[in-house]
């Protein structure tokens, strides 16, 4: 009786994990070089992207999300914007952009489309806060364990937990990674993590692989204090904007 007792809670019994002592706290400071990736088994890149700021009014910052990528290029005061995805997603690059902005160009590149825009503004952090939001909300899946201090990084290798996505109880599972944190401001500066997602609402589902699992890749570099002066202007806007003259 007490056996079936206790088989049967594996399968009655609620989870709950979510722990908001994590560290991954993601620095904005006014200068900083980053890049990035998440992507899973199940939908594929979610959001990739590089980027380098100087203060703000310089920056060179590309965002892709999945076939479309917007690249961005802040020059003391000026904004040039290249948005580019496929032919059958033209309707998205005809629509998108703010509608003030001047058009300097628009055309199909073999199976692409490039649409290029030129405007006034300083840099905006809005897609890059779409980044951190994402990728804080995907490394919280997971606990972590600190582990050695390396120089001025403290480093965490990640554990086994439940957590909670869009409401479902999910278990999470890492495959492989760790993440390096700033031991002096806790800001993260590193990660590179796989782990998997179980679906499941109980000990017993999970171990039964009832629910369905997908596999979460991520890769996230900051450095808050980049020794730059410049940034290279893309061939791009040299083609398109200074020339009149495209080739992708």
């Amino acid at each position: 009786m007490l056996v079936f007792v206790g088989v049967a809670s594996l399968f009655l019994l609620p989870l709950s994990g979510d722990s908001t002592d994590r560290p991954v706290e993601l620095g904005e400071s006014e200068s900083y070089v980053t890049s990035g990736e998440i992507s899973t088994e199940s939908d594929g890149l979610l959001v990739a992207h590089e980027g380098t700021v100087i203060a703000d009014d310089n920056a060179h910052l590309t965002f892709e999300y999945g076939n479309r990528t917007v690249e961005r290029v802040y020059d003391d005061g000026t904004v040039y914007t290249k948005y580019e995805t496929t032919v059958t997603d033209k309707d998205w690059i005809e629509s998108i952009g703010p509608t003030d902005a001047e058009e300097r160009h628009f055309g199909e590149h073999q199976d692409r489309v490039v649409r290029i825009t030129e405007e006034n503004g300083t840099v905006d952090s809005s897609d890059m806060t779409f980044v951190r939001i994402q990728t804080s909300h995907h490394l919280r899946n997971l606990e972590y364990g600190q582990g050695d201090e390396q120089g001025d990084r403290t480093v965490y290798a990640p554990s086994s937990t439940w957590t909670t996505v869009n409401t479902e109880t999910m278990h999470a599972s890492p495959t492989a990674g760790k993440l390096s944190v700033d031991t002096e401001t806790g800001v993260l500066r590193e990660a590179s993590l796989q782990y998997q997602l179980t679906n499941a609402s109980s000990y017993g589902e999970y171990l039964l692989r009832l629910g369905e699992t997908t596999t979460v890749d991520l890769r996230y570099e900051y450095d808050p204090n980049p020794d730059i002066d410049d940034i290279e202007t893309p061939t791009w806007i040299d083609q398109c904007v200074e020339n009149d003259h495209c080739e992708f």
